[in-house]
C-alpha cells in the first residue's frame, strides 16, 4: 500500500506476480511484483494483461510453458 497504487492496480499486479499461482510471492515474484510497481509508479506504464517474457524469471517460464500448454 505504501506505494500509493490503488488496491485494484495491487491486486493485478499480485496476480502477474504470483506466477505459481500459491498466494504468496518468493522472491522472484516480488522481483517482478517490484519492477511492475515502478513501471506503473515512474515510467506511467499500464499494467499489462499477461506478463511480458522479458520479466519471467527463468526458474518461473516452465510453470507458465506447462499452464499454457494446457
Amino acid at each position: 500500500l505504501k506505494t500509493g497504487l490503488g488496491k485494484d492496480q495491487l491486486r493485478q499486479i499480485w496476480n502477474l506476480s504470483d506466477i505459481d499461482r500459491d498466494g504468496y510471492l518468493d522472491h522472484h515474484e516480488y522481483v517482478v511484483a517490484m519492477f511492475l510497481c515502478d513501471a506503473v509508479i515512474q515510467k506511467k506504464k499500464p499494467i499489462p494483461n499477461e506478463l511480458p517474457n522479458s520479466v519471467i524469471p527463468p526458474s518461473k517460464k516452465i510453470l507458465l510453458r506447462a499452464r499454457n500448454s494446457e
